[in-house]
């Protein structure tokens, strides 16, 4: 085994060993948009359609937990009760929620694995939310969440190109606000660059179902690193300007990603350390530090058959890094 594979994974177990930074977070901007959202709701809708409407959103949302933890049964029959409440609703509301029924039944025919039927429900769920924008409802967020469903759709349908397609006119769109092969034609750029800091919560999001799907497929036939490095990260990193907090990070991951096609193994080890090590980066961007550990480790195992150093990488994360959702990072072994 190369010696520098050596030395990055005894570095690395040090650095497990430094006392963590105390990070101080930033806003839950989900959070906030969620009660701005629901100031605008209610201000657009009237305080009586607005309880009724509150109301089915609930279960909606319950259905969609269900979903979450696999209780397919009783999301289902969840489902079954918002959709006959929804039946009631009044005319006002009733398009409104009807686009939460249908992302919810997107997200069930995802979790059965229907994914034509998925697809087809959230594509509604697109035409129907560029109506409601057009009556003067914010959805541009929402609609970008509803993009990535899909993506999640076309991969498990194994339309891996199409997917792939999508997710990087996403990111154009995140970034930039320029809008082309996004599905439907009513997009409006300025519309998600009208607050900052969703704009930036969005590109976050986008990035982290990148990140995420690079480390997933480090051992596919096809469409490994040197591919996703070709075909997304090369012209990102030329693309997109650190000018915020967020974009520096995810410049940075994109510039530790491509060291290793400019300036080899030895550079982009180095460079992994750099970055996992960085204080200055918030814990919810452990998915990028676990991508690139991910990824070598992946170099780790063409060059050796002995599990003791990849198992180090492991137990760092696992130690050390968090996921989008919180939860302690474990790379598969």
């Amino acid at each position: 085994m190369p010696s520098s594979l050596s030395t990055f994974t005894r570095q690395l177990a040090a650095l497990r060993q430094l006392p963590q930074p105390t990070l101080v977070e930033g806003p839950n901007i989900q959070a906030i948009f969620t009660t701005w959202f629901d100031k605008e709701l209610r201000a657009k809708m009237g305080p009586e359609a607005y309880q009724q409407a509150t109301a089915v959103l609930q279960q909606y949302t319950a259905a969609v937990q269900l979903c979450r933890t696999d209780k397919l049964a009783a999301a289902l029959a969840q489902l079954q009760l918002a959709d006959a409440e929804l039946a009631e609703l009044p005319a006002a509301p009733q398009a409104f929620v009807t686009l939460f029924h249908l992302s919810a039944w997107g997200n069930y025919q995802y979790k059965v694995g229907n994914a034509t039927q998925g697809i087809a429900l959230l594509h509604q769920g697109l035409l129907l939310s560029a109506e409601l924008e057009r009556q003067g409802y914010k959805l541009i967020y929402r609609r970008v969440e509803q993009l990535l469903n899909i993506v999640a759709l076309y991969t498990q349908q194994q339309h891996h190109a199409r997917a792939h397609n999508l997710l990087r006119n996403i990111l154009t769109f995140a970034h930039t606000g320029q809008a082309t092969g996004l599905l439907i034609d009513d997009w409006d750029g300025a519309a998600l660059q009208q607050v900052r800091a969703y704009q930036e919560h969005t590109l976050d999001e986008v990035f982290a179902k990148l990140a995420s799907q690079n480390t997933t497929y480090l051992t596919h036939p096809q469409y490994t690193d040197d591919y996703h490095y070709h075909f997304f990260f090369r012209d990102l990193l030329q693309q997109l300007h650190p000018d915020t907090y967020n974009r520096a990070i995810l410049h940075n991951w994109l510039y530790v990603k491509e060291s290793y096609y400019q300036n080899g193994l030895n550079s982009f080890l180095e460079n992994v350390l750099i970055f996992v090590a960085d204080p200055e980066i918030a814990s919810e961007y452990g998915v990028f530090k676990a991508n690139l550990l991910a990824q070598a480790g992946h170099y780790l195992h063409q060059q050796t058959s002995d599990t003791t150093h990849l198992a180090v990488i492991r137990n760092f994360a696992t130690a050390t890094l968090l996921d989008r959702r919180g939860r302690a990072v474990r790379l598969a072994a």
